[in-house]
């Protein structure tokens, strides 16, 4: 049992032996269209991933941080408190809006 943790570790710890492990078992199995096929998919799945979190850090900016810095502003015309006493909650009110939006 332990000689097969070791095993899993070494993969992990080094990763370029991962992915030679993982493209040599599919170029056995698959050939080179699975080999391509892979490419493409991980491809596609990090493109995935990175749209999402670009469209998640507009949509922050967007819907959070620019409506509680105005909102902010004219709350520090309007109450007796500063800008860094009003800015918490008013980020934590459109963070809110934001999640059940969303």
């Amino acid at each position: 049992m332990n000689e097969i943790v070791q095993q899993v570790m070494t993969q992990f710890n080094d990763p370029t032996g991962l992915f030679t492990t993982a493209k040599t078992f599919i170029e056995d199995r698959f050939g080179t269209p699975g080999l391509i096929a892979a490419a493409i998919l991980m491809v596609s799945i990090l493109g995935l991933i990175f749209s999402k979190a670009v469209k998640m850090s507009f949509d922050i900016i967007r819907f959070v941080v620019v409506p509680s810095v105005a909102i902010t502003f004219i709350g520090t015309y309007f109450l007796p408190f500063s800008f860094m006493y009003i800015l918490p909650v008013t980020v934590a009110f459109f963070s809110i809006i934001l999640i059940v939006k969303g």
